[in-house]
């Protein structure tokens, strides 16, 4: 027996070794200032002198986990690029099998109709991407998929609003590659290349308005027998009426904590939370996003106020 329980703790061992968490802290390496070299990070490679970007930076602006995050901005030398490159890159401790991992993080990002913000998961040797998911500056996701052997950037349907802490996840598993917006599932697509990710990328394509990164977790949904997700249902949450004419009732089993309104601009408008209850009664007609958070989750909802 006691050959087993060896075996058993050996690969609960590499499990729990597999498991990382970033946030920029200090205690866990990092200072304030140039994220290149700190902890494993480069800054984008130039090709030239200097050899790496220089303003890709932790930050003490803004945090969702602690005190500090990676944010990623304009680099002034140089132009705007036609796909998100610039920005901060974690070569990884060890390498993550394309059919078995998870990659989790937050994301701020400054305002729409700037740059395209980015996050891809890299086999650096051959620069092939594994998964990518690029936030247009449009408000929309493109997701990067493999079809019939073409890879393409596939648009989806779900928003983004400046200026908000949004949760991102990537589940990788022997069947496909699922993405989560605030733990709500909103693609299912296959790994662009079969190998193996060996660096993650904050990037942005060097155009207007900035980005934060934080609290960064890799393989922390993967368990030894799967993988575990935790998302929001039909059940757990709803919004009605939609269309609406005064008042919008948020049924969840969580409690709410929280309420804001955009319109489809980005501009965020006053409005008024009363328990489960929000006052949209002054508003113009037209369609808006609500966003919703609650006891350690977040949703967003496009309504149309007549």
């Amino acid at each position: 027996m006691k050959k087993y329980y060896s075996i058993a703790f050996l690969l609960l061992s590499v499990c729990i070794f597999a498991q990382q968490t970033v946030s920029f802290e200090s205690n866990e390496g990092f200072n304030v200032g140039n994220i290149h070299g700190q902890a494993g990070w480069i800054s984008t490679p130039t090709g030239g002198v200097p050899a790496n970007v220089i303003h890709q930076s932790i930050s003490a602006d803004k945090a969702s986990d602690g005190s500090s995050s990676l944010k990623i901005v304009k680099e002034t030398t140089y132009g705007t690029q036609s796909d998100p490159i610039i920005g901060g890159f974690y070569n990884l401790p060890a390498p993550l099998a394309y059919n078995n991992f998870s990659v989790s993080f937050d994301i701020n990002m400054s305002q729409l109709n700037g740059s395209d913000f980015g996050f891809q998961g890299v086999n650096s040797v051959d620069d092939q991407f594994v998964v990518r998911l690029d936030f247009d500056k449009t408000g929309l996701f493109k997701i990067l998929n493999t079809i019939s052997g073409i890879q393409d950037l596939i648009p989806i349907s779900s928003n983004w609003l400046p200026n908000i802490w949004y949760r991102i996840k990537v589940v990788g598993t022997a069947t496909d590659v699922r993405y989560y917006f605030n733990n709500i599932l909103i693609y299912t697509g296959t790994a662009a290349s079969s190998v193996n990710i060996d660096q993650l990328r904050f990037v942005h394509n060097n155009a207007l308005g900035s980005a934060y990164i934080d609290n960064i977790k890799v393989n922390s949904e993967l368990l030894v027998l799967g993988i575990q997700d935790s998302r929001f249902t039909a059940k757990e949450v709803s919004v009605y009426p939609n269309p609406v004419t005064d008042v919008i009732k948020i049924t969840t089993s969580n409690k709410i904590k929280h309420v804001e309104v955009y319109d489809m601009s980005g501009k965020r408008i006053e409005v008024t939370l009363t328990g489960d209850q929000v006052n949209v009664r002054n508003l113009s007609s037209g369609a808006y996003l609500l966003n919703v958070e609650t006891e350690g989750k977040n949703f967003t909802e496009k309504f149309i106020k007549k």
